[in-house]
C-alpha cells in the first residue's frame, strides 16, 4: 500500500451495510477526502455492494472469528500494520478504540474520536456474561482514547455529558447531531395492510422492540392494525422475538421485513400510521446517550412519532408538538399512544408536519455535513500545528543523537 494518503478513518463497523452506521462512515469520511485530499477507510468486511465516493480508498478487515474482543484486538493489530505504511497522514478519525488506540499512539496525526457508544457501557447489553473485571480493563482504553486524542465529536448533549463527567474539557468536545434526507412521496407499496405501524432498525435489547411487540397485546381490538418490523439484521436474528410473538399469539398482527434497501424502506414509513422508537431505560440509553437516526429519519418521512420520553429523545424533539413521548418499558402506556395515532389521524399528522418543519430548520444532512465540514476546517490549523511540532521534535532528536 503506497503511502498517498492524507487522512485515515477506520471503523469497527461493516461497511458498506444496512446498519445506521453506515450513513454516518459515509458522511464523515466524503467530508474528510474533501477536506485533506485521500482517505483511507479502514472498516469491518462489507455487507452490501454499494459504491465507495471518489478520494476513497476501502480496505475491508477479513475475519472469522466470532469472539468480540479476539476480533477487536486482531482489528487493532491489523490498523497497526497499516499505518505502518503511511507516513503522510495528517489526521485520524476513529469510530472506536480499536481504531483509536493505533492512531492516538503517533503524535504527528491530528486525532478525532467520534464517540457514538462506549464498549465499556454497550458491551454488559450484548453479553451479559462479560466479567467486571474485563469491563474495567476495556474502560481504560476508553479514557486512553479519550484523553489522548486531540478532539471528540459526538451526536448529542448527552452523550457529550458522560466524556466531560469522566474528566474531559467541555472544549475539546463538539457535538454535531444526525440527520437525515428528504425523499419525495412514494406510491403507497403494494401488498402492505391498510393501516398498520412500523419499526425500523436494529434488534438490540436498548431498542425496545420486546416493548413494542409486548404493546400489541393490548391491540388486539384492532385486528386491522399490523406491526411492521423492518430489521437491518438477517432473518436469524429476529428469533427470539419471533418466539415472543408466537408466545402472545400475535402472528397475525406482526408483520417481518429484513434488510430492505432505502428505495424499499421509504414508502413504508412514509404511509405507515406511526414510526416507533421505542427505546428502553437502560445504562446505554441513559448513562452513554445516543441519537436514533430512526428520529430523523422519521421526521423527514413526515410520518408521526412516538418516542420513549429518554433525555435523548427531548434533545430533539418536544412531548406534544413534535411527537407522543410515552415512559419508556411500559408496553400498555405505548398501547395507548398508538391507539391514540389510529383514532385521531389529524392529530398525529400535525405532529408530523411540525417535527418536519423542525428537521427542515436545523437537522437535513446539508446542514449536517455543513456543520462537519466546519469542524474540520478548525481542525486544519490544529493539524498544520501538530506537524510543526512533530518536525521539530524529530529536528530535536537528531541533535540530541548527533
Amino acid at each position: 500500500m503506497k503511502s498517498v494518503f492524507r487522512s485515515i478513518y477506520t471503523a469497527f463497523d461493516p461497511y458498506p451495510s444496512h446498519k445506521g452506521s453506515y450513513i454516518h462512515i459515509a458522511k464523515a469520511s466524503k467530508v474528510l477526502s474533501e477536506r485533506f485530499g485521500r482517505t483511507l477507510l479502514l472498516t469491518l468486511d462489507k455487507q452490501t455492494k454499494k459504491r465507495i465516493p471518489r478520494g476513497i480508498k476501502h480496505f475491508a478487515f477479513q475475519h472469522d472469528e466470532t469472539n468480540y474482543l479476539k476480533k477487536a484486538t486482531s482489528y487493532s493489530a491489523w490498523i497497526e500494520e497499516r499505518l505502518d505504511q503511511c507516513h503522510h497522514l495528517k489526521v485520524g478519525h476513529f469510530r472506536d478504540i480499536w481504531g483509536g488506540l493505533p492512531i492516538v499512539k503517533r503524535p504527528h496525526i491530528t486525532s478525532v474520536f467520534e464517540v457514538n457508544g462506549l464498549p465499556s457501557i454497550e458491551l454488559p447489553n450484548r453479553f451479559p456474561e462479560i466479567s467486571r473485571s474485563t469491563i474495567e480493563k476495556i474502560r481504560v482504553l476508553e479514557d486512553q482514547c479519550l484523553f489522548e486524542c486531540d478532539r471528540i465529536v459526538c451526536p448529542s448533549d448527552t452523550i457529550k455529558n458522560h466524556i466531560v463527567a469522566r474528566g474531559i474539557g467541555d472544549q475539546k468536545v463538539t457535538v454535531i447531531p444526525n440527520g437525515a434526507s428528504i425523499f419525495p412521496i412514494s406510491a403507497r407499496p403494494r401488498k402492505m395492510p391498510g393501516q398498520y405501524i412500523v419499526y425500523f432498525g436494529a434488534l438490540q435489547p436498548w431498542q425496545g422492540v420486546d416493548v413494542l411487540i409486548k404493546a400489541m397485546q393490548y391491540l388486539r381490538d384492532k385486528p386491522e392494525l399490523k406491526l411492521v418490523i423492518c430489521s437491518s439484521h438477517k432473518e436469524k436474528h429476529a428469533k427470539r422475538f419471533v418466539k415472543l410473538i408466537s408466545k402472545l399469539g400475535l402472528q397475525d398482527q406482526v408483520i417481518w421485513k429484513h434488510r430492505l434497501k432505502q428505495k424499499s424502506l421509504i414508502p413504508i414509513l412514509q404511509h405507515a400510521i406511526a414510526s416507533i422508537a421505542s427505546l428502553t431505560e437502560c445504562a446505554r440509553n441513559l448513562e452513554q446517550g445516543c441519537s436514533p437516526l430512526k428520529i430523523f429519519e422519521s421526521m423527514a418521512a413526515k410520518v408521526p412519532l412516538i418516542a420513549s420520553d429518554l433525555p435523548v429523545v427531548r434533545e430533539i424533539l418536544q412531548d406534544g408538538v413534535h411527537a407522543k413521548l410515552v415512559r419508556p418499558d411500559r408496553p400498555a402506556e405505548l398501547a395507548r399512544a398508538i391507539r391514540l395515532f389510529a383514532d385521531y389521524p389529524d392529530h398525529s399528522k400535525t405532529l408530523a408536519e411540525n417535527a418536519h418543519k423542525l428537521l427542515l430548520g436545523k437537522y437535513t444532512w446539508d446542514k449536517i455535513d455543513q456543520q462537519l465540514s466546519a469542524f474540520y476546517e478548525n481542525l486544519l490549523t490544529l493539524s498544520y500545528t501538530n506537524h510543526l511540532n512533530h518536525v521539530e521534535n524529530l529536528s530535536d532528536q537528531k541533535l540530541t543523537f548527533a
